[in-house]
């Protein structure tokens, strides 16, 4: 379980692009991670959440449900209760592109003590947004996994997390994107649904 074979899998999956990107938060960036084509690939999501379910071997007695929100991550974070011998519930955004438990999941989220499991993250927001709706729901953030942890350790959540894969990856602000002055045509890849 190393950095270096998630990197591999992002390589062969074509899923690590260089150019001009607007990321879901508005912030821009030269790096995109577009999951999307590792989930082309169910052996590289099945490994990944092999990989993730490993990293929480040591706390495995303290998760009764995976969690994971909708859409990216879901196949990652049933991957990984799959691994771990757990259930598994996502979230998804309503018609106002809040974040919410989906119905059907709300009796299995009241009282769990969940790890939560996102794919790529660059600020935090949609993480934060699960864990507030989580814990309205009645259930105990134990852990976060990611993926890819762009910050390279810089997340603040109050919950503990930890990643398969952690870089620096530079992003800025639209006014004071480097890119964006040097004229450089950006890339808006796909979306989440949150309204921005």
């Amino acid at each position: 379980m190393s950095e270096k074979r998630v990197i591999e899998i992002l390589k062969s999956c074509d899923a690590l692009l260089e150019g001009h990107f607007r990321y879901t938060s508005g912030r821009h960036g030269k790096q995109y991670f577009e999951k999307i084509r590792i989930v082309q690939e169910p052996r590289f999501v099945d490994e990944l959440g092999r990989m993730m379910a490993a990293k929480m071997d040591d706390i495995r007695e303290e998760i009764d449900l995976v969690c994971a929100p909708a859409y990216g991550a879901v196949v990652f974070g049933f991957a990984t209760a799959l691994h771990m011998g757990r259930s598994f519930a996502f979230l998804q955004r309503d018609s106002e592109a809040r974040m919410s438990v989906r119905s059907g999941f709300r009796d299995i989220v009241l009282g769990s003590r969940i790890l939560l499991v996102e794919d790529v993250c660059t600020t935090g927001g949609s993480i934060v947004e699960s864990i507030d709706i989580l814990n309205s729901a009645g259930a105990e953030i134990v852990q976060i996994g990611l993926i890819v942890d762009r910050t390279a350790g810089k997340l603040k959540f109050k919950s503990p997390y930890r990643a398969l894969l952690s870089v620096k990856a530079v992003s800025w602000n639209v006014e004071e994107c480097p890119l964006c002055r040097e004229g450089i045509p950006i890339t808006i890849p796909g979306s989440s649904g949150k309204k921005e």
